[in-house]
């Protein structure tokens, strides 16, 4: 047991306790409240770099046990990782929103980017105004350089579409399991980076080493000692109850065992990080930064790699809509605009700027692939030799300015 629980070498197997750090370049604040609850919109409360976002928890590693519904979803992983020309590894890929027209509220239509599988998320969501615990240097309430921050609220939570059928109370509300939890913000200045730190016990067990009280069994209230096993004993046993679409998120939780997931170094992991808005846009709560872990840029067939294939679809997709109704200029320009770019986005703008073209294009495709289907074969020798007799560009295979053998060779 440690003395510190922020200090110490983690460990593989079961665990009583979970250390859950994100660490960022730079000096970012903790999140000021952005108006859903009844404070004020309020973002900068506690410095000009507030950060926000979510960690999702996965404690089986699989995306068919868990996740939230919208509104919740709209603000979580999937929806918003396309927005980075990025796409998660794994078949959860076929869950990420493409594009903005992917989203509604409808859970049985594809693609499901309610279904992520995490169970339980960090939450930096402004929802609340964090309690200051305790800061050091100059005590002004402002996170700055240098500074160790420990703050309270309900930063950690148990997937909210669960309530209906949990019997927890003691939270926010009955049926969430969302306790009041400490959490750590240190701005290193040697390093110029920020590490936010969360310790929560894995069991009950865990919760007593950090109270130094004894050790209380598992019951269904956050008002004294609780833990993740504790939200799970009661996920599981609720899981059987569910129905209709919360059963498709929870149902294979039904008969499972607590003592099978606590092992934190084998849980699946994902984030969304971000910022909030100078001005109060509800329909757009936070603006997104960055993504996390296991991902690929450029993979847009969700075959886990970036090579020639997605780089046809870019080709494909300036041949096919650019000038057309789908392009937001309606020009022939070879590229492609999104339509109300920022709210609205598409996995195919790889670097981000509004519009798909070439400079989207991660992976050039073959020099020797000159009729672009992705196979070198007899139509592409067809394609040379009508270019070479015809003297067009695309026989000047080394680029002298000439058609002659040294093409051929």
């Amino acid at each position: 047991q440690q003395t510190d629980p922020y200090d110490g070498v983690p460990i593989t197997g079961n665990a009583d306790l979970m250390r859950l750090k994100i660490i960022v370049a730079g000096l970012v604040s903790p999140p000021g409240p952005i108006g859903i609850d009844a404070s004020p919109y309020n973002p900068y409360a506690y410095g000009d770099r507030p950060i926000y976002g979510y960690v999702e928890l996965d404690l089986d590693d699989s995306i068919d046990t868990g996740g939230e519904f919208v509104p919740l979803a709209r603000n979580r992983y999937l929806a918003n990782v396309g927005r980075f020309g990025t796409s998660p590894l794994g078949p959860v890929s076929e869950r990420m929103v493409r594009s903005a027209d992917d989203v509604d509220a409808n859970f049985g239509t594809l693609p499901q980017f309610e279904r992520s599988g995490g169970e339980f998320t960090l939450a930096l969501c402004g929802c609340f105004t964090p309690e200051i615990v305790s800061q050091n240097g100059d005590m002004d309430s402002v996170f700055d350089v240098g500074e160790t921050w420990i703050l309270s609220g309900r930063f950690f939570e148990r997937m909210v579409a669960f309530a209906p059928e949990s019997g927890m109370f003691g939270g926010s509300d009955f049926g969430l399991w969302d306790p009041v939890v400490e959490l750590q913000f240190c701005h290193n200045d040697s390093a110029d980076r920020t590490t936010i730190t969360l310790i929560y016990p894995v069991t009950n067990e865990g919760a007593a080493m950090l109270s130094g009280q004894a050790v209380q069994p598992l019951d269904l209230s956050l008002v004294n000692q609780t833990s993740i096993a504790e939200a799970l004993d009661d996920l599981i046993f609720g899981a059987d109850f569910a129905t209709g679409d919360l059963a498709t998120l929870v149902g294979q939780w039904d008969g499972r065992v607590v003592e099978d997931y606590q092992q934190p170094a084998e849980w699946g992991i994902s984030a969304i990080i971000g910022t909030a808005s100078t001005q109060q846009d509800p329909a757009a709560l936070f603006v997104w930064t960055d993504t996390g872990f296991e991902e690929v840029m450029g993979d847009l067939n969700d075959d886990n790699v970036s090579d020639e294939l997605d780089t046809q679809m870019i080709i494909s997709t300036i041949l096919n809509e650019d000038g057309t109704s789908s392009d937001a200029d309606g020009v022939v320009n070879d590229e492609v605009a999104i339509f109300d770019f920022g709210p609205s986005f598409d996995l195919r703008d790889i670097n981000g700027d509004g519009v798909i073209s070439s400079e989207d294009i991660l992976v050039p495709l073959c020099a020797a692939d000159l009729n672009g289907d992705g196979v070198i074969n007899f139509f592409d020798v067809s394609f040379f030799l009508s270019a070479f007799n015809d003297g067009q560009d695309d026989a000047d295979f080394n680029g002298d300015g000439e058609y002659n053998f040294f093409d051929v060779s």
